[in-house]
């Protein structure tokens, strides 16, 4: 139940108030108090931390707008409610200004009584709800926030279709408003993952400098990719000098092994974040084969294909380094298998990763011993293509059933709260998706827009109801809708009838 208090000094009036809250509100309100002088409606309000309080304009020690300014000054979330005579009805429209949210003339009549009070709850009811929505989404961007920067950093790196779309969107959904982008990456000799214990202490090294810094621990690098603005001017690039020789202290003090850093140049068009990560890659180890070298690069693009459910693409990419591998090894097919052998098995690791999968996408033991024993170059080439399809359509079934899964949740939400008012931005918040995302999500799963179902879900239970003879204003109000007419339109046009004919 809500709290409210009662500030009124004629008893007559607090008597009629009392009537029509325990006639109308018994079970959403507790009167906690009623005072009769503006003073101490200011201290009672406070130390009962009330949820709504009615109060008089004219009261001894403190008038009512007085009282009314210090109460929002030290709590604003408390709404109030002036009550007023006709001759104060001027006096009365002035509290807005200081954050009254209505006001009732005297004497109160039994609809503008209830029409202010249900205005009041639902102010109420609607915060409350933003509370509880920021709370979850603050728990939520907290839980998804690695799994999310991952799929940043591994949409950059592999370039995949969407890679520029929801690196924009990713960007909104972290609150990172800068536009100016630099790498950082590190990696050590031997080469392996670097250990979690030194990227969560090497994470908080840059963060310190950087706050809108996202970043993943692997490939066999750290990666970070800072955002910020201004980049290029000579402090911010004085921190990225300080944030390196910390990073190799810590390092060396705890490791035996070389770390290896490479800062990027700072990048202002997204367009090119792909290309200037895969150049400061194949800058980290300076002695070694550079790794934009024509098969990797060729085995990434395979792969972001593969991301991306293009199998033609994928197919073409495959082609031409297969004719590569031919060329280069004079057809000599047990070299071309070793290769298909390692590129089978980076594969299976990459998908692994991407994906968060504990268990591989195929067999790889079967896969290396059938390609072993595959004896002409023709039929080596339609294995691979073969599997690389299978891939693809294992990864878009798997995206299906997580896509029905994201949507299965947003249809339960709106079957919890469609008495509320829940609009698409509350419900992209409740499951920390973007707003734009989970609309295109929604009518591809469901065939109709999320409004659409809103309004179809409401309709159903309202039919229900009516069909139980519940009034028609109730109804209204169950079903979220807090203005009677409004709900008998919108029912008219969705099942052809008024509510009072459907009853």
């Amino acid at each position: 139940m809500y709290k409210i208090l009662i500030a009124e000094d004629e008893k007559i009036e607090r008597k009629a108030i009392k009537f029509y809250l325990n006639e109308f509100y018994s079970k959403e309100f507790e009167i906690v108090a009623e005072i009769a002088n503006g003073k101490e409606a200011v201290k009672k309000a406070l130390e009962n931390d009330v949820d709504l309080v009615l109060m008089d304009i004219k009261m001894p020690k403190m008038d009512g707008l007085e009282a009314a300014k210090k109460i929002k000054e030290k709590n604003e979330e408390i709404e109030i409610i002036i009550l007023t005579a006709h001759s104060e009805f001027d006096y009365a429209k002035k509290s807005i200004e200081i954050g009254v949210i209505d006001y009732l003339v005297k004497p109160y009549l039994e609809d503008d009584f209830c029409r202010v009070i249900d205005k009041s709850l639902a102010k109420i009811k609607e915060k409350e709800i933003n509370k509880s929505r920021e709370k979850n989404l603050v728990n939520k961007v907290k839980e998804t926030l690695p799994f999310l920067e991952k799929e940043i950093i591994l949409e950059v790196v592999y370039n995949t279709k969407a890679s520029l779309v929801n690196f924009e969107e990713h960007k909104k959904l972290l609150g990172i408003e800068a536009a100016e982008h630099q790498f950082l990456l590190l990696s050590a000799k031997p080469r392996e993952k670097l250990s979690d214990t030194f990227f969560y202490k090497a994470k908080k090294i840059v963060k310190k400098h950087f706050k809108g810094t996202i970043s993943y621990n692997g490939l066999n690098d750290i990666i970070f990719l800072i955002i910020a603005d201004n980049l290029e001017d000579d402090a911010e690039q004085k921190k990225m000098d300080i944030i390196i020789n910390e990073l190799k202290k810590n390092y060396n003090e705890k490791y035996n092994s070389r770390l290896y850093l490479k800062k990027s140049r700072v990048i202002k068009d997204i367009k090119n974040l792909n290309q200037i990560y895969n150049k400061t890659r194949s800058h980290l180890f300076e002695s070694e084969l550079q790794i934009d070298s024509y098969p990797y690069q060729r085995e990434k693009n395979i792969f972001a294909k593969i991301i991306d459910k293009d199998q033609n693409a994928a197919e073409t990419e495959f082609a031409e380094v297969y004719q590569y591998l031919i060329e280069e090894e004079n057809c000599d097919i047990s070299s071309i298998r070793s290769y298909l052998r390692r590129f089978v098995i980076f594969l299976n690791r990459r998908i692994m990763e991407y994906y968060n999968r504990e268990e591989p996408l195929f067999n790889l033991e079967k896969t290396e011993n059938e390609i072993a024993a595959i004896s002409d170059l023709e039929n080596l080439k339609l294995y691979v293509e073969n599997l690389i399809n299978k891939i693809i359509l294992n990864i878009s079934h798997t995206h299906k059933e997580q896509k029905v899964e994201v949507i299965e949740k947003v249809k339960q939400y709106i079957q919890d709260n469609y008495c509320h008012d829940i609009t698409l931005e509350m419900v992209a918040e409740h499951i920390a998706f973007s707003k734009y995302y989970l609309s295109k999500l929604f009518k591809e799963v469901e065939g109709i827009n999320y409004k659409d179902y809103l309004i179809k879900v409401r309709m159903e239970k309202a039919k229900e109801l009516l069909k139980d003879g519940v009034k028609i204003k109730v109804v209204a109000q169950k079903v979220g809708y807090s203005n009677r007419n409004y709900f008998s339109r919108s029912f008219k046009k969705y099942t052809g009838i008024s509510p009072g004919k459907y009853k």
